[in-house]
């Protein structure tokens, strides 16, 4: 990519609906993940870490916190010099009935003049809610070898799964011979009839073509406005529309040959993305810091774990211990255990406590002799002693959200207590 102009921009408007409630006052890509980072993070660390620096970021449904963490931890232009911003961007309405975005290609639309304005060879148009290390200029490479108008960054996916996404069919040099956005009955890869190939929702644009493509499809009143519903689709006949394989995306200091990447579009895959973090050899590697996630770190104390009485006074065991789980800065573990779980930042669980196979936001206060399993507690969440969540569902259900596992967990729920505005002590449930 060397002497190409290269703007970001990131769609990072969306309402994650599926989150709910963790989305109830924050927008999808500024949801926290990972103990320490929000799920923006890993977007913005992939441009800058392929030499990307000027990125916009494209804001609109409860943005407030996802604007306030990209000015407090994004700030890139005072000590990278001129051209190098991450900048976030309101929806514009620019258009004659002032509306908000209703398309992912209308949110480009809207902000056509950033575009002009800065007047890039190429625009690298890319979703703001996806886990995934991606060495973007690989990509603009095979963008610029193959001539294409638009290249589309692709994975291959469980069939059962590929309803969700959209839906791509290549040929042997990857040109892009078929699109279908969410189909009902997904077409296989020819090869391998459990997969098919989807989008990852990340596109490169010729920007001169893109601006062309864009004006013409926001004068059509028969499009939904949408880059895969409409915008790819139109491009197949073209012959210039091509599939960028993730498979081939190398980034240093990478061990073997995992690629990884997560939609955490529902509460069960962001879960599942978070505990993928604590196994002895995670694919998603938090450790290389060849290809580091970047992110607002805040001031505070090394976490620690206190008391270790096999007998307390009360005749119980009192033994602060994390097991197989990741503990962030200012986590205090009390006399407790915590097993298979992620604490985030300024977590404190005290004596007596049990916490399992969960995940526990910043700020989260567990009381003594709270039992806690396959649980989310977003931030702010004080437990009185003796809390039980996890282990009486019709009680859960009462109190908090409640979703089921996938078939592979039988009679098992999830648990979601939502935000709490302070970190005030609660009244007891």
């Amino acid at each position: 990519m060397n002497n190409v102009s290269v703007l970001g921009m990131v769609l990072a408007g969306g309402e994650g609906k599926r989150l709910y409630p963790l989305t109830v006052e924050r927008a999808k890509p500024a949801v926290p993940f990972g103990g320490k980072f929000r799920i923006i993070d890993f977007v913005l660390s992939n441009f800058i870490n392929s030499r990307i620096y000027s990125i916009f970021v494209l804001t609109q449904f409860r943005s407030q916190s996802l604007m306030e963490h990209i000015i407090n931890g994004w700030n890139i232009s005072g000590t990278h010099g001129k051209g190098r911003f991450i900048i976030p961007v309101p929806a514009q309405m620019r258009t004659e009935d002032k509306r908000w975005y209703i398309g992912t290609a209308d949110a480009i639309f809207q902000c056509m003049h950033l575009i002009e304005d800065f007047a890039p060879d190429l625009v690298a148009i890319f979703g703001g809610d996806h886990i995934y290390k991606m060495d973007i200029s690989q990509m603009i490479d095979f963008h610029i070898k193959n001539g294409a108008i638009c290249s589309v960054s692709a994975i291959p996916v469980p069939i059962e799964d590929a309803k969700q996404f959209g839906v791509i069919q290549v040929d042997k040099n990857w040109r892009i011979v078929g699109f279908e956005e969410k189909p009902t009955n997904p077409k296989a890869i020819p090869d391998d009839s459990s997969k098919a190939l989807v989008s990852m929702g990340n596109y490169i644009f010729n920007a001169t073509d893109l601006v062309k493509i864009l004006k013409a499809d926001a004068e059509n009143n028969s499009s939904s406005h949408d880059f895969g519903k409409d915008i790819l689709p139109s491009l197949v006949d073209t012959k210039r529309l091509f599939a960028y394989n993730f498979y081939t995306n190398e980034i240093p200091g990478r061990k073997g040959a995992r690629h990884y990447w997560r939609d955490v579009g529902t509460l069960e895959s962001y879960f599942y993305a978070n505990m993928d973090l604590r196994m002895p050899e995670p694919e998603l590697d938090l450790y290389n810091m060849k290809w580091p996630i970047y992110n607002y770190h805040f001031s505070l104390p090394p976490a620690k774990f206190v008391h270790n009485e096999e007998i307390s006074p009360t005749g119980l065991p009192r033994i602060g211990k994390a097991i197989d789980s990741l503990v962030c800065d200012g986590c205090i573990v009390s006399g407790s255990t915590v097993t298979n779980s992620v604490l985030f930042n300024s977590v404190h669980i005290h004596s007596y406590a049990t916490v399992h196979n969960s995940i526990l936001l910043n700020e989260v206060e567990i009381g003594e002799h709270c039992r806690i399993r396959n649980a989310i507690i977003d931030k702010h969440v004080y437990l009185p002693e003796g809390t039980s969540v996890g282990y009486n569902r019709q009680e859960d259900e009462r109190r908090f959200f409640v979703t089921d596992f996938s078939h592979k967990r039988k009679n098992e729920w999830l648990t979601v207590i939502p935000k709490q505005r302070s970190v005030e002590k609660l009244p007891t449930f």
